[in-house]
């Protein structure tokens, strides 16, 4: 085994518990109340409707975390396929979805704590909290703290949570059941249908978390056959779950009993099972909210990283703690938000903002797996694909944002203005720090010639600068290359920048610009000759240097079309 690679020691069952118990949190345990009051049983369909498009994305992300199993999950597929931009706006909706999902999930611990130990508001000037907002703003900084300074669930522990719910879940569905009457779920649908999508919005937040288990396909024992099924395992798991409690709890109690109430499994536990079945519910709903706060907090940390790491925003969020070994100020940043997210938010705008972003998020992963698939760099080979392509990915893109259109106005403007921060930020910020282009974007300007304009144009307007001190050296003549290759080395090596020998090939426009035309294959190897004697004396000089060969039908202007392309700093 090699010093960097990551030994295999996750199993099957521990991959499922870490997309179950991120998921299966609050969604269960707080808002049945709210759906079944705008919906009544048909709420149920919602959560079916939910995992439905949460599994479109469930499959592309098999896909892409076979290929590149990587820390940051869906920001790193978004910000490699799609380039910075996208991955501006992937990163910061991942993080700021997170935040909004765990301001969410301390809100329904804290009417969980409130339903057993009645905890009094709390008026400050203008502003008043009430007694849950008060134990969700306790919770919200037990949590970030305990991320602060390093203390973490370990896998064992993370089981035993699951398998702990999974159990309460499965006896409290058992017992309504046993309990049911059909004619309670009669109207099925007293509001008729057109709740279904609007609440599909809110509920959504019961589905992130799963692409997170891409984060650790490393360490999972045979990835190409365990990661799959546990990602697309653990959404199929838990929306079983969703409804099969939902209708079980509805077909035994009145609907009345639940809607609007946010603590309702606990008084339906308590109707059917007494005072002890109240209590586990209770402590289920404790248990499943803090964990999934506490995973949101953790997930959030890593993919600040991931962007750090590509200098989407400054590395300086990354940096470690001396004592705890944490990036202490992420997570204080992170832990920041929650908190102000409690105190301005109500349960259902964190629910519904959360989705939203998470939503834009999921859309974008799915057109990035399209673009790898048709741009097929070198570095893609997945050990999963996903079936019926390119109708599968295409269908989970359609689905994501058609599901955003019927969320309620002021939460789609409120998260679009996210997204608007996100892209002014990448330009104003990002774009002169970052280096790597996407795949979409290597793509396009690796087909000038082919590609419309605006499409070249595009790409080219928004292609990452980084900052990095480039040379670029067009070449043509192997009697002169020498002399120029010297002194782009010299300026290189001086800036620590790198060199870019550009060898452009005029042909006739008789002559295609296609791969398999003879002319251009003895150009191809004519090229690398004249090429590879430029990167020896470059790296004679001790500079770094990239080489390209670029066939035009024209080669004076090709020469601007280059440099517009790579902007480097001299040509």
């Amino acid at each position: 085994m090699s010093d960097d690679e990551l030994a295999k020691d996750l199993t099957l069952t521990s991959a499922l518990t870490i997309g179950i118990g991120t998921m299966i949190g609050a969604g269960i345990f707080v808002l049945p109340g709210t759906a079944v009051q705008m919906a009544g049983p048909l709420s149920a369909g919602a959560f079916i409707l939910g995992g439905t498009i949460a599994i479109f994305t469930a499959l592309s992300a098999s896909e892409l975390g076979t290929a590149m199993p990587r820390s940051g999950g869906a920001y790193f597929y978004v910000n490699r396929g799609l380039g910075p931009l996208f991955g501006s706006v992937a990163g910061w909706g991942n993080w700021i979805g997170l935040t909004f999902a765990s301001a969410f999930y301390m809100f329904g611990l804290g009417e969980y704590v409130n339903a057993f130990v009645a905890v009094p508001g709390l008026a400050l000037g203008p502003l008043s909290l009430s007694g849950a907002k008060i134990v969700a703003l306790l919770g919200g900084t037990f949590f970030v703290t305990v991320n602060y300074v390093g203390a973490k669930e370990t896998g064992k522990l993370q089981n035993a949570i699951v398998f702990i719910l999974l159990g309460i879940l499965t006896v409290f569905t058992l017992f309504g059941i046993l309990n049911a009457d059909l004619q309670t779920l009669r109207p099925f649908a007293p509001e008729g249908i057109t709740p279904l999508l609007p609440l599909t919005g809110i509920i959504f937040v019961s589905y992130l978390g799963f692409v997170q288990i891409t984060s650790v396909a490393e360490e999972i024992k045979n990835p190409g056959r365990n990661l799959p099924i546990a990602i697309i395992g653990s959404v199929v798991i838990v929306t079983v779950i969703y409804a099969l409690v939902l209708l079980a709890m509805l077909a035994a109690v009145p609907n009345e009993v639940v809607a609007g109430n946010d603590t309702a499994v606990v008084e339906v536990a308590r109707i059917l099972i007494g005072p002890i079945g109240a209590a586990a519910l209770l402590f289920g709903g404790l248990l499943a909210t803090a964990s999934s706060a506490n995973a949101s907090i953790l997930a959030s940390s890593r993919i600040n990283f991931a962007m750090g790491r590509d200098k989407i925003v400054s590395p300086s969020l990354n940096e470690v703690h001396e004592r705890f070994g944490t990036p202490y100020k992420s997570i204080a940043l992170t832990g920041g938000l929650i908190l102000l997210f409690i105190v301005v938010g109500n349960l259902e705008l964190l629910a519904t903002a959360g989705s939203v972003l998470h939503l834009v998020v999921y859309g974008l992963l799915n057109i990035a797996l399209i673009v790898f698939r048709e741009g097929d760099p070198a570095d893609y080979d997945p050990e999963f694909t996903v079936p019926f392509y390119p109708f599968t990915p295409i269908l989970g893109a359609v689905l994501s944002f058609a599901l955003i259109a019927f969320i309620e106005p002021f939460v789609i403007a409120l998260c679009g203005l996210f997204v608007a921060l996100a892209l002014a930020w990448y330009m104003l910020y990002a774009r002169s720090r970052t280096t790597r282009e996407g795949v979409l974007s290597e793509y396009i300007l690796s087909r000038s010639e082919e590609m419309p304009d605006a499409a070249v144009s595009a790409a080219t307007s928004v292609a990452p600068d980084g900052g990095e001190y480039r040379v670029m050296v067009p070449l043509s003549n192997p009697r002169t290359e020498q002399d120029l290759i010297e002194l782009a080395s010299l300026l290189a090596k001086a800036n620590d920048g790198t060199v870019v020998a550009t060898h452009i090939i005029q042909v006739p426009d008789q002559t295609p610009l296609s791969a398999d035309s003879e002319q251009l294959t003895r150009i191809d190897a004519e090229s690398e000759k004249l090429l590879r004697t430029a990167r020896d004396d470059a790296e004679t000089f001790g500079a770094d240097v990239e080489t390209k060969t670029i066939v035009s039908h024209r080669s004076f202007e090709e020469v601007f079309d280059a440099a517009r392309t790579d902007k480097p700093t001299w040509s």
